[in-house]
This record gives C-alpha cells, sequence and structure tokens, in this order.
C-alpha cells in the first residue's frame, strides 16, 4: 500500500537525514485522524512538485516530527493538459474536477458560459474559488500527486477565447462535430512527433492541450464561433452523450492515452 501522503509549503525545506518539524496543517489530520505515532512512514508534499518522504520521530497533537528520508521534485509535463469546465448545477462540475485531478490535469478554469445555469455571483467568487481550491487539493492527495492543478480565474462567455494562447491546441467537446477527440489527437501526436526531431521544435516549449467542456445546455454558437476563430477544433467523443461531469474526465483519459503517459 502506498504511504499516506499530506500537504504543507514547509516540504520545499526538507533536507535527507535531518527532521523537519510540520505544524497542525500535517499533525491535524495524521496524528489525531490517522492516529500516525513514531515509526510509522508519511509522506508530505508541497504542491508544486516536491515530495518528502520519512518516519515519524515524535508526534503531538498539534506538532509532528519527520526524520526524513528521501526528497524528490516532479517536473512539469509538457504539454501541459487544461480543462475548460462549464460551471454546473449540482456541484458537477466540482465532481468534473475532482476526476480530472486523479487522471492528471496541469490547470482547470471555471467558466461561467452563456448557458450555464450555475454562477459565481461577485459576492460569492472567492468563496466559490475557494471551493474549487479544496477539491483540487483533496483530490491531489488522494491521488498521491506532488504537483496540484493551477486553477485560473474564472472567465465569462465568448471572453474564454481571448484567455487562450497561439500556441494551444485547442479541442471543443461538442456533439454535433464528426471528427473523433481520439483522431484529433492521434494526428496531433505525429505531427507533435515529427516537430520534435527539429532543432527548431526543441528551441521552445510545447503549447497545452485543452478541452473544453460546456454547460448542460450546450455551448453557444457565438461561444463556438469565438473559439473556432482562433483555432480551435470541435470534436466528438464519442457515440453516446456525457454528462457536463464526466465528459472531461474521458476526453483527459484519451489524452493521457495520446501522450503514451497511460
Amino acid at each position: 500500500m502506498s504511504l499516506p501522503v499530506f500537504f504543507s509549503p514547509r516540504a520545499a525545506e526538507a533536507v535527507a537525514g535531518r527532521v523537519l518539524t510540520f505544524g497542525e496543517d500535517v499533525a491535524g489530520h495524521a496524528i489525531r485522524v490517522r492516529r500516525l505515532g513514531p515509526g510509522d512512514e508519511l509522506g508530505v508534499v508541497d504542491g508544486s512538485g516536491t515530495r518528502v518522504r520519512g518516519t515519524v520521530s515524535s508526534a503531538a497533537a498539534n506538532e509532528v516530527g519527520l526524520a526524513v528520508t528521501a526528497v524528490t521534485h516532479t517536473e512539469v509535463d509538457q504539454p501541459r493538459l487544461v480543462l475548460v469546465q462549464a460551471l454546473a448545477k449540482g456541484d458537477r462540475d466540482l465532481q468534473a474536477i475532482e476526476a480530472a485531478t486523479e487522471i492528471g490535469v496541469d490547470e482547470v478554469v471555471p467558466w461561467a458560459a452563456e448557458r450555464s445555469i450555475a454562477d459565481w455571483p461577485a459576492k460569492k467568487r472567492d468563496k466559490l474559488a475557494a471551493k474549487w481550491d479544496n477539491v483540487l487539493r483533496a483530490a491531489s492527495l488522494q491521488a498521491r500527486r506532488s504537483r496540484f492543478p493551477l486553477r485560473h480565474d474564472l472567465v465569462r462567455g465568448t471572453g474564454l477565447a481571448a484567455t487562450l494562447a497561439e500556441s494551444d491546441t485547442v479541442y471543443v467537446l461538442h456533439e454535433a462535430a464528426e471528427r473523433k477527440l481520439s483522431q484529433a489527437l492521434a494526428a496531433s501526436a505525429a505531427v507533435a512527433s515529427a516537430a520534435a526531431d527539429s532543432a527548431t521544435a526543441n528551441s521552445s516549449a510545447p503549447g497545452r492541450i485543452v478541452l473544453v467542456v460546456g454547460p448542460e445546455g450546450g455551448i453557444s454558437d457565438a461561444e463556438l464561433d469565438a473559439l473556432t476563430a482562433i483555432g480551435a477544433e470541435a470534436v466528438l467523443l464519442g457515440p453516446t452523450v456525457l454528462r457536463s461531469s464526466s465528459a472531461g474526465a474521458a476526453g483527459l483519459v484519451m489524452a493521457q492515452n495520446s501522450l503514451g503517459r497511460w
């Protein structure tokens, strides 16, 4: 069984062979909830790629000492995988980003699409953004990730197109599309492989793969037009229509597979 993993920014300070003391952020769950004690092994991550492994040397309700045995750092995968997730009712958007995090998404973008039923009103925006952050953190720890997904600020309607970079490869998941996402990813992978052989391609960072998932009512014509105008492609997941909560996860699995990571 893999080690239990906890979060603390202090993980970045760890040095193998030394004892590092963590406070309430680790002890609160590791000691009081998980009932870990001296001699037990655990992991601590900082959410930015650092992973610490060690043995509990001292344990108290609000403090835990960790004899550090190893410190590793996870590099950023390239290309990065981005999920643009439309806000959805019934916390389906939270379900979507939770599954996406477990699958390995690198960035998430909350999108108040024109047909989104749910919204982030100004007076609740910080609270709702924090809710997304909590889900991303919890899902990352569940998946034993050391690098947590980046959450971008909320974008609205056709304004999404302006936030995407020219180097991004953008796929809009759309039930009326004819080309399958699997076909588009295979073609993109072939182009990327060929480009990787050139010195020019190796001199610059690859763009992101962006999957856009619309709301329950679908992406509006205006939003689709704005996205296709910047080079986005509408693609089909498969023969069935998936909910907003599961479409992104399905697309990310395909992307991970096409990149050879799965």
